[in-house]
């Protein structure tokens, strides 16, 4: 019995053998062909969809018929070499390259942009913003994002979360922007020898964080289930929008008590209480917005978006003509935040409705714009060798004490020091505020500036541009990497019990609730990709 067990398993042993080899080959080849499927799906992957090309044209066809439009008005400056044409050009350029860079690249598209309007400066035709139809453009165009950009991030403001979370927002929103600030003014007494009124000026911008940059790779990480515990994206959202709103009234207080033709007192004081009279202004017309029109009115959303542009647009004028300097910042920010607040308490929920979606069309129109021709004020020609490393030392060390201060902050908020470490990383860029204040220097000199004020002004935009590039880039790429590393996954918290923090009213329906569960629901983005 022994000898047949052996002859059959000899028997059985010898057709396996065969049959392993053959299937061996075969998965090989069978292997082979799936490589070469995937390395084409891939390839397939980043080339724009049917989908993408038809809104590139849609979007290409509406360029060329304004284009073609605006030569009844502008005639020759519109036309190749001219000045406008130029300045078309720089943008669109800059639009392609940075989105290109982003679907290769974890950078965010704005990097791109800056960048190919700083290459457009130093290495392309001469500077299209000696022309004055050019360079008024430019200034007036640096009036309306204001209006977009604060209006667009507060219609996401989890007011609710706000509320129950306050110290921990605000003690993270103020902070290390106060810590920033004074620590730029020093370096840059230190180092670069500016009065200290320039370093406080440059410092209340370079002190603004932008959540945006660093918002999206966040909700995606909440979607894995990282972060949820302690609703990272959450923090990273409402603080860093708090910020901004932070930002837009100090530095618009130290820009007038600097520039503004008064005695120093009454500048300050003025400027003082126009944070208060922002509020205020922001609350009416905040609640304008929602009681005109009517709530079920069919034109509603078209009536209230109209609504607060132009509110915003005719505040930011009149805050700057009557010299009332943050008043009008914070006054669009608290508007959209109220209206939204209590558009919510009905049925449309934050970030997810109409208004909000015509200012993130409104965004991704202007983003380009802002972002390049901010780019666009970076002279290196301006720059020695010695200057650009004492920038760079007076940017980076101003940079690690606000992070110090953020790890601090959220550690004493109870968040571990892994979560501490990674809100710290989402602290570092810096690029909304800092590109629509570029040229608020050199625009709010004095008649008899003197040479060095000039020359100071002139270099306030390439420390900021240098900064949107630099920091920008490094936090796009370290939240990206770090953020798996950083925060764990929490499988305790139910997806129902984010959805209860994420909006003030309770869902209508099935269909709304399943909406409102996805990561667009608490999305603070300014920047919308």
């Amino acid at each position: 019995m022994t000898a047949n067990s052996y002859d059959v398993d000899k028997n059985e042993n010898r057709p396996n053998n065969v049959t392993t080899f053959e299937l061996g080959s075969s998965k090989t080849q069978h292997n082979v062909k799936e490589e070469t499927i995937t390395v084409v799906g891939k390839l397939l992957q980043v080339l724009p969809s049917v989908y993408e090309l038809r809104q590139y044209a849609g979007v290409f066809l509406c360029g060329l018929t304004l284009w073609g439009s605006s030569w009844f008005l502008l005639k020759d400056s519109i036309l190749p070499d001219g000045s406008l044409f130029n300045m078309m050009g720089v943008v669109i350029a800059g639009y392609i390259f940075g989105h290109t860079l982003e679907r290769f690249t974890t950078i965010n598209p704005v990097v791109g942009m800056t960048l190919t309007g700083a290459l457009y400066r130093n290495f392309g035709p001469p500077n299209f913003l000696k022309d004055p139809a050019a360079d008024l453009i430019d200034y007036h165009l640096r009036r309306i994002y204001p209006v977009i950009i604060l209006t667009k991030g507060p219609l996401s403001w989890n007011w609710e979360y706000i509320r129950h979370n306050s110290l921990k927002v605000f003690s993270l929103a103020t902070l290390p922007w106060i810590i920033e600030c004074l620590s730029t003014a020093f370096f840059a007494h230190i180092l670069l020898e500016y009065p200290w009124y320039w370093g406080l000026h440059l410092g209340s911008i370079l002190a603004s964080v932008s959540p945006a940059i660093v918002v999206p790779t966040t909700l995606s990480l909440h979607a894995k289930g990282l972060g949820t515990k302690n609703q990272i994206s959450l923090l990273v959202g409402n603080a860093g929008g708090l910020d901004t709103a932070f930002t837009e009234g100090l530095c618009g207080v130290i820009n007038s008590a600097i520039f503004y033709p008064a005695p120093l007192v009454y500048r300050t004081v003025k400027g003082l209480l126009a944070i208060f009279v922002g509020i205020a202004l922001g609350i009416f017309w905040g609640v304008l917005s929602d009681e005109v029109p009517d709530h079920s009115d069919i034109y509603a959303p078209t009536i209230r978006s109209l609504l607060i542009f132009a509110g915003g647009i005719l505040l930011t004028y009149a805050g700057g003509y009557l010299g009332w300097g943050g008043a009008s910042g914070v006054a669009i920010m608290v508007c959209a935040g109220t209206a939204a607040t209590r558009w919510a308490r009905r049925d449309w929920p934050l970030t997810n409705n109409p208004v909000w979606e015509v200012y993130k069309l409104l965004w991704r129109i202007f983003e380009p714009m802002l972002f390049t021709l901010s780019g666009y004020f970076l002279d290196i020609s301006e720059i020695s060798g010695k200057e650009l490393c004492l920038i760079l030392g007076c940017i980076f060390a101003a940079l690690v004490l606000r992070l110090l201060t953020a790890f601090l902050v959220a550690l004493a908020n109870e968040l571990s020091v892994k979560e501490s470490l990674f809100i710290a990383v989402t602290w570092i860029p810096k690029a909304i505020v800092e590109a629509v204040l570029v040229r608020v220097a050199m625009d709010s000199l004095w008649d008899d500036a003197t040479a060095k004020d000039k020359k100071i002004a002139t270099q306030h935009a390439n420390i900021i541009v240098i900064a949107i590039l630099l920091t920008t880039t490094l936090g796009s790429v370290l939240t990206t990497v770090l953020g798996p590393i950083l925060l764990s996954q929490e499988s305790r918290v139910a997806p129902e019990d984010f959805y209860r923090t994420q909006t003030l009213s309770p869902p209508q329906s099935a269909n709304l609730d399943q909406r409102n569960n996805t990561p667009s629901t608490f999305q603070y983005d300014i920047n919308v990709q």
